[in-house]
């Protein structure tokens, strides 16, 4: 078996997480795919992957390995593809967005780019937490800012701020605050992961710079579920205004503390030193700077 067909062998048993169902998908016998294995393991003088009765798991040099692999296969594939029909953007783009961002914004754009550029694959994965961009072996992430140093590549998309915000039908029953102060005594909606019952909301007028502890009674880790919340009229949030700009505009929720600003929360592209020279790559996030601003 070649380096590259071994390289796809190897990058398919971690996708696929048994031998069996990766021998189904090859259409060969699963002791081929064993034996394939093995060959690799050997001739790297290294255990690549951990066999259970019911699953694989890889060890640490086979995640090592299998970054490279799909680092080497993304760039033989792009090279290959880029000569066989000149100009054609093809091969695949792996993204992590958040959620709430993502379900709005993003796939919509994806579908649209992919429309264009049909040879294309795209592999979008949604989630309000940080992942590793290397070890997940992400092309590209869409995140909010402020960005903290790494050798990660950053291009900016939008610029941005938090907004505290409720539906018209809350602030009628309850009021809005005209101080971050008066936020104590509201029910306020938080992000975060379970048992997160209380967090900090910061803000700015002139010099002054306020943090404002909240609460409320209920929490999620989930973007687009805490905003769902808001437009039902459940609570005050805070959330980026590229998150709830349509929201605004047709009048599901209304902002409040106006004369307060927020931290800035600016949207960024965000990619590998690897991947940030990537055609494909740099093409699509071309296509959301121009296209997020609409």
């Amino acid at each position: 078996m070649d380096a590259f067909k071994t390289m796809r062998l190897f990058v398919a048993i971690a996708d696929g997480g048994t031998l069996s169902s990766v021998a189904r998908d090859w259409g060969v016998a699963p002791s081929t795919v064993t034996y394939g294995l093995q060959q690799l393991e050997e001739e790297l003088g290294a255990q690549l992957v951990v066999r259970t009765t019911r699953k694989l798991s890889l060890t640490e040099e086979g995640q090592k390995f299998l970054q490279e692999c799909r680092r080497i296969l993304s760039d033989v594939d792009e090279v290959m593809t880029g000569l066989a029909d000149q100009g054609a953007l093809s091969g695949n783009i792996r993204i992590t967005s958040t959620n709430d961002l993502g379900r709005q914004r993003i796939a919509p754009l994806v579908d649209a780019f992919m429309r264009d550029h049909p040879r294309l694959t795209v592999e979008l994965f949604l989630g309000d937490r940080i992942v590793d961009l290397v070890a997940g072996g992400f092309d590209l992430a869409i995140r909010t800012g402020p960005l903290g140093d790494s050798d990660l590549k950053a291009r900016l998309l939008l610029r941005g701020h938090k907004n505290v915000c409720a539906a018209p039908g809350y602030w009628d029953r309850h009021g809005k605050p005209e101080h971050p102060g008066d936020l104590a005594r509201h029910n306020c909606l938080l992000l975060g992961e379970p048992g997160e019952r209380h967090a900090s909301w910061v803000f700015r007028k002139g010099d002054e710079r306020l943090r404002v502890r909240v609460s409320g009674d209920r929490q999620v880790n989930d973007g687009e579920a805490l905003r769902q919340w808001a437009i039902a009229g459940a609570g005050v949030v805070q959330k980026s205004s590229f998150d709830i700009a349509e929201d605004i505009r047709q009048g599901r929720l209304a902002t409040a503390l106006e004369d307060f600003t927020t931290e800035p929360t600016n949207l960024y592209a965000v990619s590998p030193p690897r991947q940030y020279d990537s055609r494909r790559v740099r093409a699509f996030t071309d296509f959301l700077a121009r296209n997020l601003m609409r």
